[in-house]
């Protein structure tokens, strides 16, 4: 899939949670895209948390999969459904496997925790994949659309990075 020709996966995604045919088809696009077709990235292999979730949509799937279609809410700490990020679940193979386009704002930062992530920025669509590196394992810590003012964070992490 070309860079251009992402859209939302559905045009009727509800804010509350998908439809048990929408979960079943966000969760082949993860197997399909990243637990199935393994992503090189700088020469290793992208890998992804496969515990099993707890989480009421997500129950016995990939734990990664619950990080990249909920969010932890500022409020409560649980993780709510995030339809935005849901819908762009199929974002993240082809964002990862064009990362050498101009488009793609690669840098490194390091997190609270001192473990170094990698962040791939499609700013043009405001969409970010987060890898983070593990011992000398890379794995796939989420992706989400970046609001306005993480836009400007990322935008100045972008910069200092040496961009």
């Amino acid at each position: 899939m070309d860079l251009e020709d992402l859209e939302d996966l559905f045009d009727d995604l509800e804010i509350e949670g998908p439809t048990p045919n929408q979960l079943y088809q966000m969760y082949g696009v993860f197997l399909q895209d990243i637990a199935r077709n393994p992503i090189i990235m700088n020469g290793k292999q992208v890998k992804f948390n496969s515990n099993k979730s707890k989480h009421p949509i997500c129950k016995g799937k990939a734990l990664a999969f619950e990080h990249i279609i909920t969010r932890e809410s500022r409020i409560s700490g649980r993780r709510d459904f995030d339809r935005e990020r849901a819908n762009k679940i199929h974002w993240i193979r082809p964002i990862l496997l064009n990362a050498g386009d101009v488009r793609i704002k690669c840098f490194e930062k390091t997190n609270y925790k001192g473990q170094n992530q990698q962040y791939y920025w499609f700013e043009e669509k405001s969409f970010v994949v987060i890898l983070r590196e593990i011992q000398s394992d890379l794995f796939l810590i989420t992706a989400f659309l970046v609001d306005r003012i993480e836009r400007l964070k990322f935008r100045r992490w972008y910069e200092e990075y040496g961009n």
